[in-house]
């Protein structure tokens, strides 16, 4: 099994592909044979694709997907974000994998071929390689969201993050309301019917198991969230927490997502925060995002909240 990987795109005449990708923000494109998807081996790849996303509570997949048989591959199908293409046959009996290209027909692409030489082989990469399928994919996504923070964000909250933990960091632009604690900045959403918040926190250099952090997540949300009456502050739901290694821009992040809730209270949401080792200043920089929209799909605005997580920047990478 193998990935071939190459984010060159492909050329067009003498210049690089210019055109600018039409599909909504997680959707994705399969091509693939509608009577094989309905095989076992079919079955399996949508399995993967249409797979939930942790840590939210409803049911919610990670993408919406629109599938199409190969001859109908042409047109505006070529200017989706995220497309992956099967391509099953004995040709590919040495090179049994996934082969991935970026901005092969639009820009941010990515282009997945999921090869094999038979069906069997083919359910076997997708079981074992679902988690890899899924993050080239998503991490298509969250580069195009962060290119848009990055021209359309809060200066307000950039500004007060820089001054108090010397980073950069790019909040969606209706997040304007700060509240300010030791060691502890709360930029919440205090405009739109459901609520995004980020929260940016220090810890001393220390190993971090995703025990540890849920239990000094408490304690600081405790002190720093308060609901309206002295028995009520911000919680985890230790039962629904997981966590897992991040990577990207050639970082390598731990990421720790979940359900929250307010003690003694109904309310809640879920929330995903990245811990980001901070050498300079020996300490460990944990930056948070946290929804609250009941009866609201909360996809988009989970990740909204994660692409504004990666766009740390500490002024010793700059």
């Amino acid at each position: 099994m193998c990935l071939v990987a190459s984010c060159s795109p492909e050329k067009k005449g003498k210049g690089k592909v210019t055109a600018k990708v039409q599909s909504a923000p997680y959707e994705l494109l399969v091509v693939a044979d509608k009577e094989w998807l309905k095989t076992g081996a079919g079955q399996a790849l949508v399995d993967v694709v249409e797979a939930p996303i942790e840590g939210l509570p409803q049911v919610e997949p990670n993408f919406r997907v629109t599938y199409i048989n190969p001859y109908a591959f042409n047109g505006t199908f070529k200017t989706y974000a995220n497309i992956v293409v099967v391509r099953i046959g004995r040709k590919y009996l040495e090179r049994a994998g996934m082969v991935m290209q970026c901005d092969v027909y639009a820009q941010p692409q990515v282009l997945l071929y999921l090869e094999a030489p038979d069906d069997r082989t083919f359910v076997e990469y997708v079981e074992k390689n679902r988690a890899l399928i899924l993050e080239k994919l998503n991490m298509n996504e969250f580069q195009r969201e962060r290119a848009l923070l990055s021209k359309h964000h809060d200066k307000t909250v950039t500004d007060q993050v820089k001054k108090m933990f010397g980073v950069t960091l790019h909040a969606p632009k209706n997040i304007d309301d700060l509240k300010k604690g030791e060691n502890f900045l709360w930029a919440s959403d205090s405009k739109q019917e459901f609520r995004q918040n980020v929260c940016v926190y220090t810890l001393p250099m220390q190993d971090m198991t995703m025990e540890r952090l849920v239990e000094v997540r408490d304690s600081v949300m405790k002190v720093n969230i308060p609901g309206g009456r002295e028995d009520q502050w911000m919680e985890t739901d230790s039962r629904t927490v997981s966590a897992s290694m991040v990577r990207f821009d050639g970082k390598e992040i731990l990421s720790v997502r979940g359900l929250w809730d307010m003690k003694n209270d109904a309310m809640g949401g879920p929330f995903v925060c990245y811990v980001y080792p901070d050498y300079a200043h020996d300490r460990l920089l944990v930056a948070e995002g946290f929804a609250f929209a009941p009866e609201e799909k909360k996809r988009l605005i989970v990740r909204q909240l994660e692409s504004a997580l990666q766009t740390v920047t500490f002024e010793s990478e700059k």
